[in-house]
C-alpha cells in the first residue's frame, strides 16, 4: 500500500512537471493580437494627420520709432491649412481664436544700432533713414516678401518716423511699394490720466 501511494505521489508530481497552463497563461490571445493591430492603426493614423500644411499669409512689417531710437521689425504671418484636421478636439469657439490670432514668425529685425550708431546718434534722422533703407534693400535682395503682400505697421512718434516714410517714398523704397496692402497707425494716445511731466527747457 506504501508502494502504491508513493507511486501516485510521483505520478501527480510528474504530472505538474509536465503541465502547461504557464505556457498557455504566458502565451498571446487573439484579443491582444487585433487590439495591438487597431492600436498601431490608430498610431498611424494620428501621425498621418498631424502633418502641417503651413502658408504664408501676409507679411507685416512693424515700425516702433521712440525719442533715441528707431524699430524695424519684418514678421511672416502663417497658417496650417491642416488645423481643423490635426485639432478636431477643440472646440469651434477655440478654433475662431485661432484663425483670429494667428501666429508670426520674425523674418528680420533691426535697430539703428546695427548699423553702428551710437547714444544720442540712434535717435537722429540720419539713422532712421540709412536703417530703412538697408531694410529695405534686404528685404529685396533676399526675397523675404511672400504672398506679395505687406501691411506696416506704426507706433509712436519721433524722427524716424518721417525717415521712414521718406525713404519709402523715394528711390529706396521703389522695390517694396508695390507689395504694400495695408498702412495702420497703432500709436497709443494719452487720455485723462496724471499729469504729464513739465516739458524740460535748456
Amino acid at each position: 500500500m506504501q508502494r502504491i501511494s508513493r507511486l501516485g505521489l510521483g505520478l501527480r508530481l510528474g504530472l505538474r512537471n509536465f503541465s502547461t497552463s504557464s505556457i498557455i497563461r504566458n502565451a498571446t490571445t487573439f484579443g491582444e493580437v487585433a487590439n495591438n493591430n487597431s492600436t498601431k492603426s490608430n498610431n498611424k493614423k494620428n501621425s498621418i494627420k498631424q502633418v502641417k500644411d503651413i502658408v504664408t499669409i501676409k507679411n507685416i512689417l512693424h515700425c516702433n520709432f521712440k525719442k533715441n531710437n528707431t524699430f524695424l521689425t519684418l514678421t511672416r504671418v502663417e497658417m496650417d491649412k491642416n488645423f481643423q484636421e490635426t485639432h478636431s478636439k477643440l472646440s469651434f469657439n477655440e478654433q475662431v481664436l485661432y484663425y483670429l490670432s494667428l501666429p508670426q514668425k520674425i523674418s528680420i529685425s533691426q535697430s539703428t544700432g546695427y548699423l553702428g550708431f551710437r547714444k544720442a546718434q540712434r535717435g537722429e534722422y540720419e539713422a532712421s533713414f540709412q536703417l530703412s533703407s538697408n531694410i529695405f534693400k534686404i528685404i529685396n535682395d533676399k526675397k523675404l516678401i511672400k504672398n506679395d503682400k505687406l501691411e506696416i505697421v506704426i507706433k509712436g512718434f519721433g524722427k524716424g518716423r518721417s525717415a521712414f516714410f521718406d525713404a519709402l517714398k523715394g528711390k529706396e523704397g521703389n522695390e517694396i511699394r508695390k507689395f504694400i496692402t495695408k498702412l495702420s497707425d497703432l500709436t497709443p494716445i494719452s487720455f485723462g490720466g496724471n499729469r504729464a511731466p513739465s516739458r524740460r527747457r535748456i
